[in-house]
């Protein structure tokens, strides 16, 4: 059940409608990964697939396309509405402010479309293998992060949604998708999954401890942007030791 919520949460991924408070969604938060994993499952098959029919740029950009598109754009809208915060605000309060404004911001702007650039050039760059280990374990690892970073960091809005979805994500939530992290870098990323699970955590607490000095703590929105900044480091990695 908490896989199917964790699921229907994180992708746009058929699978049945459950009513779901923001606490119920943060216990779900220890099945992260394996939705990650069945994402990074169907990037690969499709990126495979692409790179047959189409020059690596262009099949690289599909696949990045597929990628924001299966998760409905979830986590680049949190890495939007964090990079307006923290770029148009001049202290605590108004970046909050300007985080809870649905309105897109130059700075949201300039983070998403370099997120989909370096994801579609780090595609492009990497080589056929390591491209498909990349699509695989990237969001594993992504949606890995979301739980260091809801369980070492306060909430900025105490008593807002992702404050009570940061309290349902407990130790055992986060052992939960430490285990199954493990267990798909050290099968599918070889030496490269290995480092990953030591430098995405290390990213996650400095950027998160950054993010915290300057809100007060993290929001939901800062989840999507740990996510997605885990993700693109993972890439990052595959192609420079490609």
């Amino acid at each position: 059940m908490d896989f199917l919520r964790a699921l229907g949460f994180l992708t746009i991924l058929p699978s049945p409608r459950l009513e779901s408070t923001p606490e119920d969604l943060g216990r779900s938060s220890g099945w992260f990964p394996f939705a990650g994993a069945l994402l990074g499952s169907l990037l690969a098959a499709a990126h495979a697939g692409l790179a047959l029919l189409l020059p690596a740029t262009a099949a690289a950009a599909f696949s990045a396309v597929l990628w924001a598109f299966l998760t409905r754009g979830l986590h680049l809208d949190g890495l939007a509405d964090t990079f307006d915060g923290i770029g148009g605000g001049y202290g605590r309060e108004s970046r909050l402010a300007i985080m809870k404004d649905s309105r897109l911001g130059a700075f949201g702007g300039i983070a998403v479309a370099s997120a989909l650039v370096l994801k579609t050039s780090l595609l492009a760059g990497a080589g056929r293998t390591e491209g498909l280990q990349a699509l695989f374990l990237a969001p594993v690892l992504g949606r890995w992060a979301i739980l260091f970073a809801m369980r070492l960091f306060p909430s900025a809005r105490p008593g807002g949604m992702g404050d009570l979805f940061r309290k349902g994500c407990t130790n055992r939530c986060l052992l939960l998708g430490t285990v199954v992290t493990v267990l798909f870098a050290t099968a599918a990323g070889g030496m490269t999954g290995l480092l990953l699970l030591a430098l995405v955590p290390l990213f996650t607490l400095l950027f998160s401890r950054w993010l915290a000095s300057l809100l007060g703590g993290l929001t939901g929105d800062s989840y999507g942007a740990v996510c997605e900044l885990s993700e693109i480091l993972s890439l990052c990695l595959f192609a420079a030791l490609r």
